[in-house]
This record gives structure tokens, sequence and C-alpha cells, in this order.
């Protein structure tokens, strides 16, 4: 401990600074301190009574790892209590000689032996002394202005000095976090509010990543990279050579192989891996089928039918596949459901890059179809009925139903039938999924209340403490989505996806029907009446998730808000909740449905649910599922290179291998899912679990009082019941679902 000053008098006492500086994880093999300059802070800058003089700290703080600094100061004692903290940082080095920022987590003063925090969790760039800025540079806010403890809401403040600190933070931040123009962002498609940076580097600092993440994510890139030039190039050589032939595989157990193959040469994680192969052994059965649309990564589809108007008007399925029943029976029943891909209506074919991916160029056939789906006596959700058209072709409609239960051949043409329209189906599914149900509904909406929280509540306000550890990824990763994954033009999809070319219509088609009560769980699962559905453990997981964040949400409001009446005074919240519809959905019809404002705790709490939820734990069940449903391609196949077969077709197994991915698409969508699957060296989870190397919530957040602290622990003892639960619900079954367990599910989006 260094000792920065003697007690002078008896008006003196002594103040313990700890001062906590670093990544939150060891990266690469650097332990560099940063000692470029002092941090500078001041107690209660701005008291005209309470503030102290500037105390310089010449220490060396830890840069690349997590790491402490303690010093004492003795400072008169009227300063008192320490309420608000400015924390600055001096260096005379010149930026050609590699100044860079620090990033400060936490500072706590010891006062009275009593521990003061201030969580910060953001970058800071040094000035030169004789230059101190009062403008954001460098993607940096010139200095912190932080409060101490719980965070307050504005018109509970009553001191000057700290309101105007409040609105110099709030002020810096906002200047530095600016919307996207709508006009352009998609034209004059719908697509949510983002953020006007479109190159990673040019974020500011507390939106970028930690080196630790981004260097994960390049080295997976450029593993990816790499193979598809090798691919490439092989093409064309072979061209040259004359001995090119589109690499097809010969059957479903040659997918098996080259995945085995190529997950080892990859390095890619054993488990994922043998997920993935037991999918490969089951995914035609009929039950394998429905087990995916209740538990796979596109499980929150599932709608039940009230009515057979509209596009099952007419149709009819065998009475063998209703077990003796009529569709109107089974209806009444309410045990008919249907999932649909309207989101792919007016989309056109893909494949404008299959030349020069594959070395020969194909039509990657976009359709749309849609599934019925029974739920037998014996618990059991089938498909029974199944929608193909080509409408981009302008081809009829055909309907495909499964074959008398009689028929065990595998190689029969009705078996071969059925599997095929429901590989079609599985296709226009896999589509959907990872433009809608992934990309939309996860990132795009959370990115767009992110901008929003950081534009509107400074880092004081107790909203914004509670939402920081879940936001703070979510920025970023967009960014770096639309440098390469999604660009309008060339971008990632458009390799391996049918309709990965047209990735902004498919999100317009997205949320012309998007609301904010999707995003509710309780919500969600009555409006899509499945409530009833055994063995649906997606649902169960996510209300079991939605009902612990819901009571641990609930319990930090009231710490903050005593009572409607603050939520109805405190005008950043209501600023951020006006700009989210004003801004984020303005070109939505109502604003999405998102409230304007709110007056009510509970509506309140019920928000914030929806946040975290959404881009944590929705994410969660849809992205890290990727990899072991898409990997072994003929399940959810990305892409169909054949035309959807005709009423009366023939279905061989040729025709089905001739349709599905070539190798060299079948690898990106491999090496995508696995990109997209992977968790970040940085991730923090719902529970830690040593054991497995993950870290849990409490150390990443913001919440720091003890009372908020207190909200974590119960938490994660509901939590840790939770898991408990999942481990043993999933003793003996072949395909476990855990994905949804605490320590499965990172707090934040970062991939």
């Amino acid at each position: 401990m260094a000792q920065k000053s003697e007690p002078g008098n008896n008006y003196e006492t002594c103040y313990t600074f700890i001062i906590k500086t670093g990544s939150d994880v060891p990266i690469k093999e650097s332990t560099r301190k940063w000692d470029d300059g002092p941090m500078i802070l001041t107690i209660n800058p701005g008291s005209e009574t309470t503030s102290s003089q500037e105390l310089r700290v010449d220490e060396h703080f830890n840069f690349k790892t997590e790491g402490a600094v303690t010093v004492d100061f003795w400072l008169p004692r009227h300063i008192g209590v320490p309420k608000l903290l400015k924390v600055d940082l001096e260096s005379d080095k010149l930026e050609l000689f590699g100044k860079d920022a620090l990033y400060v987590r936490e500072i706590t003063i010891l006062y009275d032996r009593v521990p003061y925090r201030f969580p910060i969790k953001n970058f800071i760039y040094p000035h030169h002394p004789i230059h101190n800025p009062t403008e954001p540079r460098k993607g940096c806010v010139p200095h912190f202005l932080i409060r101490e403890g719980a965070g307050t809401l504005k018109h509970h403040e009553t001191e000057d000095f700290i309101i105007r600190a409040r609105e110099e933070d709030l002020k810096n931040t906002k200047s530095m976090v600016n919307w996207k123009k709508s006009k352009d962002v998609v034209g004059d498609l719908l697509y949510p509010g983002l953020v006007d940076v479109m190159k990673y580097d040019k974020l500011p600092r507390f939106l970028q990543f930690k080196e630790a993440n981004y260097d994960m994510i390049l080295d997976f890139t450029d593993k990816g990279r790499d193979e598809i030039k090798s691919n490439v190039f092989n093409n064309l050589r072979a061209k040259v050579l004359g001995t090119y032939k589109e690499n097809r595989f010969a059957s479903f157990e040659e997918f098996e192989l080259y995945l085995k193959h190529k997950s080892n040469e990859m390095g890619w994680p054993k488990e994922n891996i043998s997920e993935a192969m037991k999918v490969a052994k089951n995914f035609h059965k009929d039950e394998e089928f429905g087990r995916q649309m209740l538990c796979g990564p596109n499980a929150q589809q599932v709608q039940k039918v009230m009515s057979l108007d509209g596009r099952w008007v007419g149709r009819d399925v065998p009475e063998h596949a209703l077990e003796g029943k009529s569709l109107q029976e089974v209806m009444e029943q309410g045990k008919l459901f249907q999932v649909t891909t309207d989101e792919l209506d007016g989309i056109p074919h893909g494949g404008s890059f299959s030349k020069k991916l594959t070395g020969t160029e194909q039509t990657w056939y976009t359709i749309l179809a849609d599934c019925l789906l029974y739920l037998r006596n014996d618990g059991k959700l089938v498909p029974v009925l199944i929608r193909l058209e080509n409408r981009n072709d302008g081809k009829p409609a055909t309907w495909w139903s499964p074959p008398e239960p009689e028929i065990t051949d595998l190689d029969h043409p009705g078996y071969l039938a059925w599997l095929y329209a429901k590989m079609w189906f599985r296709s226009a599914d896999m589509n959907c999924y990872v433009m809608c149900t992934h990309f939309s509904k996860c990132h795009a909406v959370s990115e767009t209340i992110a901008v929003a929280a950081y534009r509107n509540l400074p880092n004081a306000h107790p909203v914004f403490r509670i939402l920081q550890p879940h936001i703070q990824g979510i920025i970023p990763v967009n960014v770096n989505a639309r440098a390469v994954v999604i660009s309008p033009k060339k971008n990632v999809f458009s390799l391996f996806l049918s309709s990965g070319s047209s990735t902004t219509e498919v999100f317009h088609n997205y949320f012309k029907k998007f609301s904010y009560n999707d995003l509710v769980v309780p919500e969600d699962v009555k409006k899509r009446g499945v409530e009833d559905i055994p063995e649906y453990l997606y649902r169960d997981d996510m209300m079991s998730h939605w009902e612990i964040i819901h009571q641990y949400l609930e319990e930090l409001v009231h710490l903050s808000y005593h009572s409607d009446d603050d939520v109805l005074k405190d005008q950043e919240l209501q600023d951020f909740l006006q700009e989210v519809v004003d801004i984020g959905f303005h070109r939505f019809e109502n604003g999405a449905g998102f409230p304007r404002n709110i007056s009510k705790r509970e509506k309140l709490v019920e928000y914030l649910t929806v946040v975290v939820v959404n881009i944590s734990v929705f994410h969660t069940a849809v992205n890290f599922q990727t990899f072991s449903y898409v990997t072994f391609q003929p399940n959810m196949p990305s892409s169909m290179t054949q035309p959807p077969p005709g009423q009366d077709d023939q279905i061989t197994m040729e025709t089905i291998l001739d349709s599905l991915p070539l190798l060299e698409t079948t690898f990106y969508a491999m090496n995508a899912s696995n990109l997209l699957g992977t968790f970040s060296p940085i991730e923090r989870f719902y529970l830690g679990d040593h054991g497995q190397n993950k870290l849990g919530m409490l150390g990443e957040n913001m919440v720091v009082s003890p009372e908020q602290e207190a909200c974590i622990r119960r938490m994660g003892e509901r939590m840790r019941g939770f898991k408990d639960k999942i481990d043993n619900r999933n003793r003996g079954r072949y395909m476990k679902y855990d994905v949804l367990s605490p320590i499965n599910t990172p707090i934040t989006t970062q991939a």
C-alpha cells in the first residue's frame, strides 16, 4: 500500500483509495502496467464546502490484466462522506509513442472504515498536463464524474454540484453515441434505429470489446477465410487442369464423415460435435422433427391453429397421421399447431456467389414453406402436412403428408418424398431463424434499446447501472455484423443462405409483424397458445428465467423507486422510453407497441425484464445451439440447389443429395455456426462454475450497494435451484436440453 500523505493535525482523517483497473480476464501474455502519468482524483468536485484538492496518484496501474492499487491520503475532516468522485488521467507522453487509454473498473474509498464504491467500467484517455480537455477525445470522456453507491434518481438529488456533474456526464456520453439517420438505414424498409458508426474502431472506447474477445472473433474468421480461399483456389486449378467436378456428397454418411473430419481439423469443440452426430442419426424421424420444433434453435415459432381457413383451407391429412381423426377434430381438441415462413415472401432466390465459392453457378431456391404439426396421444408433436410454394417461379403449391405406417423401407419413394419435403421446410425455417429470430429479434431490437439507454441514462442512474452489464456487448457485435455478416451487398450470409443476398428485405418482412409483446415471454406463450404442449423445454426454461429475472429486477427497482410517483417523476427514464419509440421505432406502427412512457413500478419491472431476457436468455436459446443443429446440413439445409419437387415427381435419394449444399457451402455454414455458437473468453454467466472456468454475474455489474448485491445473491440462489432442476430433468435423456441452464446463459450478447 502506498501512503501519499502524512497526518497534519487533528482536523485530518485518512481516506484509502482502492483503484481497480485492467481487463476482467488475462489476455495474451501481457502483464504491462500503465505508467504514462498520474491519475488525478477529486472528492466531491464542485462542492463549495466539501471538495478536496486534486489528489495525484503516481502508481503503475494494471493495464491488460485485472489488478488494483491502494493508496492513502490524509485529508481535512470537513470533506466528510465521499458522494461524488472525479477521475482524471494525465500524461506528457507523445501520442506518437503509443499513448493509450486506461480501463478503470471501479474505485472504492474507505472513509471512517466504511467502503464507498464508485463503479466506472469505462476507458479514460490521458490528457497533457498543460491541456485539460472538456470534450470527449480518442473515444473517451475527458474525465469521469461518478456517483457513489447504488445510483440515484435525479429528482432525489438535493445538491447542485452533484446534479451538475450528472448532467455533464450524460452530455459527454450522449455526444459520443448518436443515432444513424433513418433514411440511411435501409431506405424505405422497416428496421429499428441503430448507432451511427459503421466501423468497429470508430466506436467510443467503452463500446469496444475487450481485446480478448475481439482476437477470438478474428481468429475464427481468419481460419474460415483461409479454408474458403483454399477451396476457391483448388476449384480454379482443377478447372484449368480439366479435372474439376462438383464437390457433392454421395450419402448422408458422407456428411457425417466430413463433419467429423473438418471438426477435428478446425479444432471445434468435441462436445458440440457429439450433439451434432446425435442429430445426424435421428433427423429423419418425425418425432425428432417435432422435438426440434420445441427444443431446437428456432423453437419459438410454434403456434396453435385456431382455424383451417387461409393457407390450410380445403386441405386434409391422411387419418393414419392423425390417429384416425380429422383435421377439424384435432384442431377442436387443441392438438393442431403450425410453423410458417411468411418472412420469405417476395425474397428472390440466392446463390449469386455460388460460382466463386464452389466453381459452378447455382440457384439457391428461396420458397415459402409451412408445416402443420399434430400433438399425438403419447404427447409427441409430429409433422403431418407440409406446404411448399415456389412463388418466385410462379409454381403452384405442393402438399406433402407422412407415408402409410406400413412403409418402413427408408428407400421407398413415399418415404423419401416425405423426408424431402421436411428438408425443404427445414431449409426455409433455417433462413427465417438466422435472419429473423436471431438477428432481427435479438440483435437489432436490443441495439436500439442500448443506444437509447447510453444517450439518456447517466452513469449515476440506477436503471443504467442495472442494464449496463447486459447491454455492453450488443452495439459492438452489431457494428461488426453490419460490416461483414449482414452487409446489404456481399455478406457472410450470402455465402451459404438462400436468402442471404436479401437481408434487408427479410428484416423488413419480419418487422412488419413485430411488437413489444413478442418479447414479454408469458404474453408470447399465451398468444401462441402453447401453454400445454408437453416436453416444450424451451418454453419451460424461458418462463423460469423470466420469473427469476423479473423477481430480481423487481427487488432492484423497489430499492430505487419508492413509489409509482418516483417512476413518473424520473424524467431521465421517460426520455429514454420516448427515444426508444420516437427514434428507435418511429417508423413502426404505434412504435411497435413499446411504451412511450411508464408511470408504474410494475410496468417498469416488466420493461426491464423484457430488455434483459431478450438480450441474454433469448439470445442464448437461439444462438448457442446453432452448431448442434446446423453443421449436419441435411438436418437444416442452409440452401437447396435444385427446384422444389412437383406434386407428382418421383423422389429418389439421388434427387435429395443433388439438392443439398455442396461441400464448400456446407463448410461455410459449419464454420459460421461454430463462430456464432462459441462463448467468448470474457463471458459472464448468470451462474458461475469454477469447474468449467465460468465467471458469474457478481463482479461484472454496476449495482454495488450491499442491498443491491444481496439481490444478485438471492437471484443466484434461485438460479442454482433452476440449474439443479435442469440437471435432474436431463438425466437419462439422449438429447439433453441444457442450453438455458444458468451456467450456460451469458448475461449479455457478445456473439
